[in-house]
């Protein structure tokens, strides 16, 4: 008998870029509800509204360091301290992810930085151009791609089981993107309509649906409120809040 492939679920908590177009939360999402892809201030209300338990969360995969996809950390190790989490939390991102989120907690909340004082441990894990590695039932694979000159941004291709989702993090087209792209079965795509340069244009998406496999999904987010040449055509648009099962 044929073994039916895993279903996928993702559930977006945000779909906006840093300007919160249209009132969107920050672009953010979560992959079979343990998986959460950038963790921008609006996590943590989102959750709520779902009615999700952040307890739930196994790994945090952070694209880059700006804050619409970064500072939403320190809320969410807040309510990990009183919510009663014990099982620990990884939290994985470019080369200085354990510095800069320290940092981060310590200036916002510098109590539950302390020794002793949680019941579970932040453990992290530094991504690479091409390193691939396992976490926390993920086989992520990590790739460079081009966005700011001043920051590095990774985007994530993760095999969850016999399924794969790409996530492209903020990006133009480039080489690193692509090559994360065959074969995945869902791929999760930053989209600017407004021609700004240091975003993925439509034509960068449609770019990435000519190297995808025929069957993929592409799902466009971090949307910056203005209109699409091709008004989305065959893409999959996601709003704040939106659940899709890809079986």
């Amino acid at each position: 008998m044929a073994i039916e492939p895993q279903s996928l679920n993702l559930t977006f908590l945000g779909s906006g870029n840093a300007f919160a177009a249209e009132g969107r939360a920050f672009s953010s999402f979560l992959v079979d509800g343990r998986y959460l892809f950038d963790c921008g201030p609006t996590v943590l209300q989102q959750l709520r509204k779902l009615n999700i338990d952040a307890n739930d969360i196994d790994a945090v995969f952070i694209s880059h360091f700006h804050a619409d996809h970064f500072f939403g950390l320190p809320f969410l190790l807040l309510d990990a301290k009183y919510g009663g989490r014990s099982k620990d939390l990884v939290i994985v991102g470019p080369p200085g992810i354990e510095h800069h989120s320290e940092d981060l907690l310590r200036l916002g909340y510098p109590h539950v930085t302390a020794e002793h004082t949680t019941d579970f441990r932040r453990r992290y894990v530094e991504v690479l151009d091409g390193c691939e590695t396992d976490i926390a039932g993920v086989t992520l694979t990590a790739a460079s791609v081009e966005h700011v000159p001043e920051m590095q941004c990774f985007a994530f291709r993760a095999r969850i089981g016999d399924r794969v989702v790409v996530y492209s993090g903020d990006t133009t087209l480039c080489s690193g993107l692509l090559s994360l792209i065959p074969g995945a079965d869902v791929i999760v795509l930053e989209c600017s309509c407004n021609g700004v340069p240091v975003h993925l244009s439509p034509e960068g998406v449609e770019t990435v649906r000519k190297h995808a496999s025929p069957g993929a999904h592409l799902i466009v987010t971090h949307l910056d409120g203005h209109d699409h040449p091709n008004d989305f055509a065959n893409l999959i648009v996601a709003q704040d809040l939106a659940i899709f099962t890809f079986d």
